[in-house]
């Protein structure tokens, strides 16, 4: 092996130790769920905006009009810890609690919190580019509230 052709192997090498565990942490996000979403159920119209902020974090917001009057509204996140996508949900601003991902797919990411008390799942669906289908649940077997949505402008509230 020549000198030269060994400095650049070792370069290449260097270069996926390096730059590739980033990208690895990048493709872990649900990257399909960033947009602005919104759906509506009886009275009520609720909406999510996810906003991909770094290789590793999602930021999301989610609130829910009824008759037009603020109901509701939740701080999110979607972080990368120890290679597992994490959901972080601060429902009306409280201390947060996490959700780690259990199903990870290129249209579906569900995760679970089994130690809390509802939800204890919380979930995300792509069908297509247009339309998201969030839903929680109490576990295995439990009822399943679904929301919905389809994609919206970001500039359209």
């Amino acid at each position: 092996m020549t000198r030269p052709f060994a400095v650049g192997a070792f370069a290449m090498i260097l270069g996926v130790l390096v730059v590739g565990s980033p990208a690895r942490a990048a493709d872990d996000l649900p990257r399909w769920m960033a947009g602005c979403w919104a759906g509506s159920q009886a009275a009520d119209r609720f909406h999510e905006r996810w906003t991909v902020a770094d290789a590793a974090t999602m930021i999301g917001t989610s609130y829910t009009l009824r008759n037009g009057t603020l109901r509701a509204f939740e701080f999110l996140r979607v972080v990368m810890k120890e290679g597992r996508a994490v959901y972080v949900a601060q429902p009306g601003g409280v201390p947060p609690t996490e959700f780690i991902a259990s199903v990870e797919s290129a249209v579906e990411v569900v995760f679970e919190n089994l130690a809390h008390d509802f939800p204890k799942r919380v979930a995300y669906r792509r069908d297509g580019e247009m339309r998201l289908l969030a839903w929680i649940d109490g576990g295995s077997g439990s009822k399943r509230i679904e929301y919905p949505m389809t994609r919206e402008p970001c500039d359209a509230r």
